[in-house]
């Protein structure tokens, strides 16, 4: 058996003596049945045909390699309503191509090859040396048409039988308008490839003059030093060399294929001046052009709308001025005879036959682009100088483009399940944000009675790991936070998504005066943590009757208010004296959350007699008035 190692290098030998057995002449192609062929250099009777024929590659079972995912993350909705629509939608294209001519189509072109040229024979399909991959598809314009767009880009594969692949992301709106078309039989979704092969151009009576020092002045050129740059575009800027006069195209004779010529010298120098960026193992195309804001898509679209207006400005101008000379062509003779003839069959009731009408000779139309994804170049480290010349009399080393499309087809008749829609909504990238704040608390209590509140969560996951977070909160965090604090959660093999939402927290609440609270854990499964303080201020305003200086002779009070903090008894004392004309004070005491219960003791200082303190008294009002000297 042998051993992948072997395989690898009989493979590798397999196309090395393949690739260099193929010296195919581009300018002598024949189109035979489906397929266009090319012949041998040095044999004439062998030829290669074009592989261009794409089709979605398939998995050993029969089923495409091909999957359209439509999906949708479930997002916050703004407004009242119960029921709203996610934007954060869209969606995925990925399909697998390869490039097959099926073995009948190539027996058809072969037996067609040998009528026009007896003892022919194909030899195999041509080895292309690099390609593009792309897909077109319809977008909505501004102005509210669909247009043609390239929506994704890759390498293609190089050899017949190959594969390769392309994604594209989609829209949401995009997403939806290109599935519904998969209902059709023609989808809005065609596969696009550019394919770049070696070969020859018959000798030929052509000159090429270049003068290298004004091409490096040129824009595209130069900008080609710093980042790679389209072939389409190096191909304007050769356009525009040419009509300055760097780079001159001279002819002897018939000047039908000078175009031609001029693309072969295009070619040349693009060889000697540029190395190409791409191929196989390509690096990512969306990096091209970095110093530019427009995508790679963008540039590549517009590249195939300015072709495909060009190709069709130039078909117009060709039809019309054949119509033009055919007509100047008819002799006033010739008119005069078929408009004679053409009244005679009209008296008769007969139309005029075909045949004695001229009709024009077709024009070789110029054929519209499908795309006009090239490679991409970057100026050689080393420049040329002086000037190029070179004679095209002789076999001449070239490198053309193959350009050809094919509709993704009905993909969803054949292939169901390669159609998915999904809610992307996986709960292994939630997280759970637990807001904490404090309520009926403001920055003067942390001046007053309130040191700091700690806080404390604690997740159990079904996985046995446990969360845990907490967070201090003082008078600094307090403002700075705007009494918003945030602790988090996230997902760890929580099957139960109910139970996941249930958490423990505890607090401790320290205050002035060196005074704690702390809770014991409290289990919980909303989101947020409203914290009210487990002990709070309450105001006691204490009055002396006036009347009591004058019948008893008052001279002062001494009042002091007794609470209790759990365990810790605190007390806070007003003095009042009659001299100061000041008989009513308040004072804050701190009590536990919804406790009310406090007690008072009042010493009195009477003219003539000894201070008389009374008997603590429990109380919970507010307001403790005071008009009797109790005994």
């Amino acid at each position: 058996m042998k051993t992948k190692k072997q395989i690898l290098i009989f493979f590798l030998l397999t196309i090395s003596i393949y690739g260099h057995s193929q010296q195919i002449v581009f300018d002598r192609g024949v189109r035979v049945g489906e397929l266009t062929a090319f012949p041998d250099v040095s044999i004439p009777t062998n030829y290669y045909y074009i592989p261009d024929k794409i089709q979605v590659a398939t998995h050993p079972d029969g089923s495409l390699q091909f999957s359209f995912l439509r999906y949708v993350r479930n997002v916050e909705s703004i407004g009242t309503g119960t029921i709203s629509e996610s934007n954060d939608a869209g969606g995925i294209i990925h399909a697998v191509v390869s490039l097959a001519v099926p073995a009948e189509q190539i027996r058809s072109a072969e037996r067609e090859l040998q009528k026009k040229v007896p003892g022919a024979k194909l030899m195999g399909g041509v080895l292309y040396k690099s390609g593009k991959i792309a897909l077109i598809s319809s977008i909505i314009g501004s102005d509210g048409t669909l247009t043609k767009k390239v929506v994704g880009l890759g390498s293609a594969p190089v050899l017949e039988g190959q594969k390769a692949a392309v994604s594209v992301m989609l829209t949401k709106q995009g997403a939806d308008i290109l599935r519904a078309t998969f209902k059709t039989p023609t989808p809005d979704l065609s596969f696009q490839f550019e394919m770049d092969s070696k070969g020859y151009q018959s000798p030929k009576s052509c000159r090429i003059e270049a003068d290298f020092e004004q091409i490096y002045t040129n824009r595209t050129v130069e900008a080609a030093i710093a980042s790679p740059v389209f072939a389409a575009e190096l191909r304007d800027a050769f356009e525009d060399l040419s009509n300055s006069g760097a780079i001159k195209v001279t002819q002897i004779g018939e000047d039908a294929e000078l175009n031609k010529m001029r693309e072969t010298a295009y070619n040349q120098l693009v060889n000697l001046m540029f190395d190409r960026v791409g191929g196989q193992g390509e690096q990512d195309l969306n990096s091209l052009r970095p110093d530019q804001q427009r995508s790679i898509l963008d540039r590549a679209t517009d590249l195939l709308n300015h072709s495909r207006q060009e190709a069709t400005q130039q078909n117009e101008r060709a039809r019309t001025e054949n119509r033009e000379n055919a007509t100047a062509a008819l002799s006033r003779e010739r008119v005069r005879a078929i408009t004679y003839m053409d009244s005679i069959y009209r008296a008769r009731g007969i139309r005029l036959p075909p045949s004695s009408v001229q009709n024009p000779p077709q024009v070789e139309q110029v054929p519209v682009p499908s795309f006009a994804i090239t490679a991409s170049f970057v100026q050689k480290k080393t420049r040329r100088t002086g000037k190029y010349v070179v004679d095209l009399n002789k076999y001449t080393e070239d490198q053309r483009t193959f350009t050809f499309s094919e509709n993704v087809g009905n993909v969803m008749e054949k292939c169901p399940k390669c159609f998915v829609d999904v809610n992307i909504d996986d709960p292994l990238y939630k997280q759970r944000d637990v807001i904490v704040k404090l309520v009926g608390i403001a920055t003067q209590d942390f001046d007053s009675y309130i040191n700091s509140i700690e806080v404390v969560m604690r997740k159990k996951h079904e996985n046995s790991d446990i969360t845990l977070q907490s967070l201090v909160i003082d008078k600094v965090a307090f403002n700075a936070q705007a009494n918003n604090f945030k602790m988090q959660y996230g997902w760890k093999d929580d099957s139960n998504r109910a139970k996941w939402l249930k958490y423990d927290y505890k607090t401790k609440w320290t205050f002035q005066g060196g005074m704690t609270v702390e809770t014991d854990w409290k289990q919980q499964e909303f989101s947020t943590i409203s914290l009210v303080p487990p002990l709070v201020k309450k105001d006691v305003y204490v009055e002396i009757d006036p009347a009591l200086i004058q019948d008893k002779g008052l001279r002062a009070a001494e009042v002091r208010l007794y609470y209790k903090n759990g365990e810790n008894e605190l007390s806070k004392t007003l003095s009042m004296k009659s001299a100061d004309n000041i008989l009513s004070k308040s004072a804050e005491i701190i009590l536990p959350q919804g406790i009310d219960d406090y007690t008072y003791d009042v010493t009195w200082f009477v003219k003539g007699k000894q201070p008389l303190k009374t008997n603590r008294i429990p109380y919970n009002a507010g307001t403790l008035f005071l008009d009797i000297i109790a005994q």
